[in-house]
């Protein structure tokens, strides 16, 4: 109940264009679950990642609410409520005190931090994940406590569903290691070390998987290149700073960007990171093993995302706490009791946490607002960060799709002199440059991405730009690299074909048109498409066929009716209706064809 309270304005939040067009709306592969779909889930990355049980839950979304944002808002909800569940099960497997177990589960459900995990469609694959994550780990212990076999096979299976759904998952060997630690397994025994085998050779194929994802999708080294000791000290700020968030969540942000280099409090902070390293092996060697493995869990799970491996455009972000946060709650809550509830107070413990519970509700109550906004969302970046250039870049975004040009202007050029580098900067600049018909200046800008990265989106805005400007051939020529990336983008193909239409080749472009309605979502522009080739191409009966589902889903489609008069006046049919009808709805051609063909 407390977690529906938290999330409750999230039910009505919409889509953002944040990664969940490419997911969700523009992504045919989720709208049936056929052969062909599956097959290119687990043969096929999206936007960097390789998460095909991920795409199984949202075709299954998308079969029970097609586009309707509230469906997969409320399978992240609940998917974090079976996940605090979860939480509670496993504290209790490790330790005796169902309060601990419990007051672990509530800080971990309400946290603020947790709400770009929930809250964001895109992050699907982070609860779902996590679950299977959580059904691993409590299989492991369950395991250590009954020495049943089945019980680590279990854990294996439910490990393996975790990589398909994350690749964050490869960190479950080492979990493994800290949940021995917090049942006081001796780990230096090969024992212990042999049953991670399996666990640790699974972890190593879906690292390498992973790292391919990531390089195909041009996400590796996207910021300024950093010596190895910025690294490291980026590092370390990061593991304090994650531990910071987590007591005292008042500056929270969707992303944290990178300094421009490493200074005093980066050093700092990594002294301190040192320290708490330090501390877990002193704790474990005094037998403190619910700290030295809550330490241990915490390290193993976030230094997949310290940026050893540098990826993406940020130092930090709030979804990479959803699973490490437990090995900062489970010591901190359990020494709670230790320490104050031994001596017959354990009701001032519980109060205490409730409060601090109380206070995570209303905190994700009110973070959970800027999803209720694009606008919103990126202007919490900028507030926090006003020299992010993504953020600049993604606030005049918003501002273009709203129409207001001069404003995006304004914040994308900004972000692009902050950071001449940033790709979708660039992008952005030549979509609104494109928009506004500059052509030049938006080939120009157009032209930088690409040279940084060549972004699928940019070179299909690039292909807009020549077709629209005449030079097929060009345009082809990136619609083409955009079909390499993305084989079943229909939008793509779409575009295609009515390139090779321009060019006069429309028994090609039938094809790119059918391509388009087998990969789409049932637009009828592709039917157009389609039936003008036909009708170039003196396949009428078609052309009649295609146009009319046109005219049956907008009526108001001059275009469609014109070219239904021209496919019937082909094959001796009387077109006059249907020319009257686009002349009626002020398609500029019908007027000649009416006096060619009607004028009797």
């Amino acid at each position: 109940m407390a977690i529906l309270i938290a999330y409750s304005s999230v039910f009505g939040a919409g889509f953002m264009s944040w990664d969940d067009p490419e997911y969700v709306l523009h992504n045919a592969d989720i709208q049936n679950i056929t052969a062909d779909a599956i097959k290119n889930w687990f043969t096929h990355f999206y936007i960097g990642n390789y998460h095909p049980l991920t795409l199984l839950s949202y075709a299954i979304d998308y079969l029970v609410g097609k586009q309707e944002p509230f469906t997969y808002h409320l399978t992240n909800i609940l998917l974090h409520i079976i996940n605090a569940g979860l939480v509670y099960v496993f504290v209790n497997r490790i330790q005796q005190n169902k309060w601990v177990g419990f007051f672990v589960a509530l800080l971990f459900a309400l946290h603020p931090v947790q709400t770009e995990t929930v809250s964001w469609v895109a992050e699907r694959k982070n609860v779902l994940y996590a679950l299977f994550f959580l059904g691993s780990l409590i299989c492991y212990a369950g395991y250590i406590i009954e020495d049943r076999r089945k019980l680590l096979v279990a854990a294996f299976i439910l490990g393996l569903a975790s990589m398909l759904c994350k690749p964050a998952a490869v960190t479950l060997p080492l979990a493994l290691i800290a949940v021995d630690v917090w049942m006081h397994r001796n780990i230096s025994s090969p024992k212990v070390w042999l049953q991670k085998v399996p666990f640790l050779v699974l972890s190593i194929v879906f690292g390498l998987i992973a790292l391919k994802a990531q390089k195909q999708g041009n996400f590796l080294d996207q910021h300024p290149e950093f010596g190895i000791l910025d690294t490291i000290l980026f590092a370390g700020y990061a593991y304090v700073q994650y531990i910071i968030n987590l007591f005292a969540p008042v500056k929270l942000s969707v992303l944290y960007p990178y300094p421009q280099s490493a200074g005093a409090i980066q050093t700092v902070y990594t002294l301190i990171a040192a320290g708490i390293m330090v501390l877990g092996v002193i704790a474990y060697k005094k037998k403190w093993y619910i700290l030295s493995g809550g330490i241990l869990f915490y390290t193993v799970n976030i230094a997949l995302v310290l940026q050893f491996v540098q990826f993406g455009e940020v130092l930090m972000a709030d979804r990479y706490l959803y699973i490490p946060c437990l090995g900062i709650w489970l010591p901190m809550v359990y020494y709670l009791y230790e320490a104050i509830g031994q001596k017959g107070k354990e009701i001032v413990v519980s109060i205490i946490l409730c409060v601090v519970a109380l206070v995570f509700l209303f905190a994700t109550q009110k973070r959970n607002n800027i999803w209720l906004s694009e606008l919103a969302f990126w202007q919490s970046v900028t507030d926090t960060f006003p020299e992010s250039a993504v953020a600049q870049s993604s606030v005049g975004g918003v501002y273009m799709k709203q129409g207001d040009y001069d404003v995006a202007l304004e914040h994308i050029q900004k972000a692009v002199t902050l950071d001449d580098k940033n790709y979708k900067a660039w992008y952005n600049l030549g979509v609104l440059h494109l928009r506004r018909g500059k052509y030049k200046e938006a080939e120009d800008a157009l032209d930088r991405c690409i040279a940084i990265n060549e972004y699928s989106k940019a070179l299909f805005s690039r292909a807009l730009l020549f077709q629209q400007t005449g030079q097929y051939l060009r345009a082809l020529n990136d619609i083409n690299k955009v079909l390499e990336k993305e084989p079943n983008n229909a939008r793509a193909y779409y575009v295609k074909g009515s390139c090779e239409d321009e060019d006069g080749d429309y028994q090609q472009a039938i094809g790119s048109f059918n391509k388009a309605i087998e990969y789409g979502d049932g637009d009828p522009i592709f039917y157009l498409g389609r039936g003008i080739a036909e009708v170039k191409s003196g396949n009428a009966q078609d052309a009649i066929t295609d146009m009319g589902h046109v005219i049956d889903h907008n009526p108001k489609s001059g275009q469609a009716w014109y070219w239904r008069g021209l496919a019937k006046e082909q094959i001796g049919l009387e077109p006059c209706h249907d020319l009257n009808m686009a002349r009626n709805l002020h398609y500029r051609e019908a007027e000649a064809a009416l006096i060619k063909y009607c004028n009797d």
